[in-house]
């Protein structure tokens, strides 16, 4: 390592201790705030399995009109999908089928350990949980389109989870990502503890870090750049798409910080005219007459 490289570690490593931003762990929900016929939307409950240790798992289904595109709704590691109803009305307006749903650990019957997710910002578990409710809307949306949308957890979820199979999503939206569990540790201030870093190496396949996910996607992916983003800064988002080599869509947000920026004006209309393109691409040809 160079001089200058060795004062740069050291000059961060003392803003990080100084500065340190929430560690920003998950704090699951073990009951949901609002129930889903708040959304205004007809709804039924599912139940599905998550990938590779099948895992049962309940989630909501919002019909929309016959043919319209399907859109899963990664949760943040917050609360539970009830949380995303604000989201799934807005989605819906603009004309998608919508599903949402609860990882593992999350809403009513969860463990409810709380005190076991200490410090943990992502597991792969969660990722299974996602893939499997892609398949699941695969396999229910008969032919439609499948789509991913996830901010916070919810984002690295989505990414890791289309990059495991290009059949798994169609196409992906999320915001801030982290390069990896192992810097963003070091960028929030937990890494002095050794147990968290040991805890995230058991947690996390490396396949399913940000930095390694992104170069795997086959599929376009959006991304929304909050300028004010303390947990995932802007330019970490930027270095990990950088390496993607499938189309990436950007929309700069200046005023909006890691939470938040669905309630600015425009969000959900960049997000949704994204996904209306690719579905517009994807549909088959009229039928010659």
């Amino acid at each position: 390592m160079t001089r200058r490289a060795i004062l740069g570690a050291l000059v961060v490593g003392m803003l990080g201790a100084a500065f340190a931003v929430p560690a920003r762990a998950v704090e699951p929900g073990g009951k949901h705030a609002v129930e889903p016929k708040r959304a205004g939307v007809p709804f039924t409950g599912v139940r599905f399995e998550s990938t590779r240790d099948r895992v049962e798992l309940s989630g909501w289904w919002f019909e929309g009109r016959p043919g319209s595109p399907v859109l899963v709704l990664m949760p943040r590691g917050k609360g539970t999908m009830a949380d995303l109803l604000p989201s799934v009305r807005e989605f819906s307006t603009r004309g998608y089928t919508v599903m949402t749903f609860d990882y593992r650990d999350f809403g009513p019957g969860s463990p409810g350990e709380t005190d076991s997710l200490r410090n943990v910002i992502f597991a792969s578990r969660w990722v299974n949980d996602g893939e499997g409710a892609l398949r699941f809307a695969r396999e229910k949306a008969a032919g439609r389109p499948v789509f991913a949308w996830g901010q916070d957890l919810g984002g690295q979820v989505a990414v890791a989870a289309g990059a495991r199979a290009r059949s798994n999503v169609d196409g992906i939206a999320c915001e801030g990502l982290f390069r990896t569990t192992q810097e963003q540790l070091r960028w929030n201030g937990t890494s002095n503890d050794p147990d968290v870093i040991r805890r995230h190496r058991m947690l996390v396949d490396g396949k399913d870090e940000p930095l390694s996910a992104v170069p795997m996607l086959q599929v376009p992916l959006f991304v929304v750049i909050a300028m004010k983003d303390d947990v995932t800064p802007p330019a970490a988002t930027r270095e990990v798409v950088r390496r993607s080599l499938s189309i990436i869509d950007r929309f700069t947000m200046p005023a909006a910080g890691h939470d938040g920026a669905e309630l600015l004006p425009g969000y959900y209309d960049q997000v949704a005219n994204f996904f209306k393109r690719l579905a517009a691409a994807i549909a088959p040809p009229p039928a010659q007459p």
